[in-house]
């Protein structure tokens, strides 16, 4: 039975946050463990309060101990809480273990279940995201739109794409506004009839708030299929209004960005990487990182399904793991660019620890091979602390011409504020050089480490590529790596559904059937 003192404290603790006292509330929340340390929801607290402090450490320390605090309760209360919270401090293994050992016959458990299948694909776990939806939809007399679409995700990562149509076209049966599943199905696959699916996603738009996030899923669903029609001009027209409203929507600076990338370069100069490097000590390198960067749409995932064919390889997909271990570090909430003040703190970080703790939060991935896929194409910005971190780590870097690198991110619609840059093409463009410059300092500054491998090539000569990647990154040659589409492993990239194919070039020159809407792009080209 629950402390009756317990209730007032929270409710304190409550009102302390409301009222931004943020000292007074740790203390309610201290006194709150002190009386039943099973209270998960203190540590929660606690972990939110460091997290608002700039303590990395410190929230990360809180839900740590949250996580057996919540299993002392008996109770399966605040569990999308915590799984939450575990996933924001790249506590992946955690959240996916404790959904998994979770009691999914709970009502807690059911009634959230559709955050939750969605926290399990977050973690990577695909299959078990998969049976939590089929668990939930069997015991609910009529499961919500939300949770068909997230058992459709799970198929389509899972590579069963016949059923994720399948599941996402019952989803928009039962819900025709459910703006998620008309952009996921457009991309995932083409319609049996070119336009057929116009006419329910205008429909869907005429009844959706303009300028909502709905709306925006909307456009470039609308843009998706009219293309796929060959309606250049219609699909442009959606397409320029779905972007814009992404825009509206996001805090971006161009000129801090490239202020950021300039740092960048003054901090990690050749002095830099090559002055008190970590040496290799025994037991050190458990594994061997091969890191995957580049823009977004340069075909990271094309490569990295090709390395995972490999029998010495486990593909990892896209983990955040460097940038986190950078966090712990310098012991600060960093965004997707740091800023010159945090690039200014990793200048004095201790990079064998830096690459130690990597490792050792990268190794439970390991399925006994020798070498790991950290395809996270923005790893790009970290190349040079990879490098200081772990000497041994290979950096493959993907480049694209100019032209269909930038028209692909374009017509792109990432999730929340990734890739900010990305909604308007003159920013696109200035990002594409600020990366090219950048490259081609990181090619001079560690050549040893850093191979920049072009789309063009790795599509048009792909065995030649594959045995250039693969005596740069150490690994013997292996017949088979070009056969991505007999790779079964899941993926949950944003070219989840296209890598499934067999290699082919016809997304070389994409961009040339809207030529005449591209203005600076062309001018350029």
């Amino acid at each position: 039975m629950q402390n009756p003192d317990i209730g007032a404290y929270v409710q304190r603790g409550r009102q302390a946050m409301m009222e931004r006292r943020f000292d007074d509330a740790r203390g309610i929340y201290q006194q709150i463990l002190a009386l039943d340390p099973a209270q998960p929801r203190a540590w929660l607290a606690l972990s939110a309060l460091a997290q608002n402090q700039g303590d990395f450490r410190e929230s990360v320390r809180a839900v740590r101990s949250a996580v057996p605090a919540w299993k002392r309760s008996g109770s399966q209360q605040f569990i999308t809480e915590l799984s939450m919270r575990l996933l924001v401090l790249g506590e992946y293994r955690e959240a996916r273990d404790l959904i998994s050992s979770a009691d999914w016959s709970d009502p807690i458990v059911l009634r959230y279940s559709m955050g939750l299948v969605q926290y399990l694909g977050l973690a990577e776990a695909h299959q078990e995201a998969l049976d939590l939806a089929d668990h939930a939809i069997s015991r609910a007399a009529n499961p919500p739109s939300a949770l068909l679409l997230a058992r459709a995700n799970a198929l389509r990562y899972l590579g069963r794409m016949q059923e994720a149509t399948e599941t996402y076209e019952r989803c928009i049966a039962l819900d025709p506004l459910n703006a998620e599943a008309h952009w996921t199905l457009a991309h995932h696959s083409v319609s049996s009839a070119p336009g057929a699916r116009l006419s329910r996603i205008r429909k869907a738009i005429s009844h959706t708030q303009p300028s909502s996030e709905d709306a925006i899923y909307l456009q470039y669903a609308l843009f998706k299929e009219l293309d796929d029609a060959d309606h250049v001009e219609e699909a442009w027209s959606a397409l320029r209004a779905g972007s814009a409203m992404k825009r509206a929507g996001l805090r971006y600076a161009d000129a801090a960005a490239a202020a950021s990338f300039e740092k960048l370069r003054q901090v990690c100069d050749a002095d830099f990487l090559r002055e008190a490097r970590p040496q290799r000590e025994e037991g050190h390198l458990q594994h061997t990182p091969i890191f995957i960067v580049g823009l977004p749409r340069s075909g990271t995932t094309l490569l990295e399904r090709m390395l995972g064919n490999h029998p010495g390889v486990t593909s990892a997909g896209e983990l955040n793991d460097f940038p986190l271990q950078l966090a712990w570090e310098v012991n600060g909430f960093i965004g997707e660019l740091p800023g010159p003040d945090a690039l200014d703190a990793y200048r004095g970080l201790d990079y064998a620890a830096v690459g130690s703790g990597y490792l050792q939060r990268t190794g439970w991935r390991l399925r006994g091979t020798d070498f790991l896929v950290d395809k996270l194409p923005n790893n790009f910005i970290n190349a040079g602390f990879i490098h200081k971190a772990l000497p041994n780590a290979r950096i493959i870097c993907l480049r694209r011409n100019l032209a269909d690198s930038c028209f692909s991110t374009f017509k792109h619609l990432f999730s929340g504020s990734a890739y900010p840059f990305s909604y308007d093409m003159v920013e696109m463009i200035a990002h594409y050089r600020r990366f090219q410059h950048l490259a081609s300092h990181w090619q001079e500054a560690m050549p040893d480490a850093f191979l920049s491998v072009d789309y063009e090539r790795l599509v048009d000569s792909t065995d030649e590529v594959l045995r250039e990647v693969s005596a740069f990154c150490g690994l013997p040659e292996h017949a088979g790596l070009a056969a991505v589409e007999e790779n079964t492993s899941p993926s949950a990239t944003a070219s989840s559904s296209q890598v499934r194919d067999k290699v082919h070039t016809r997304n070389v020159g994409s961009w040339l059937r809207y030529k005449a809407h591209l203005g600076e792009l062309v001018d350029i080209a």
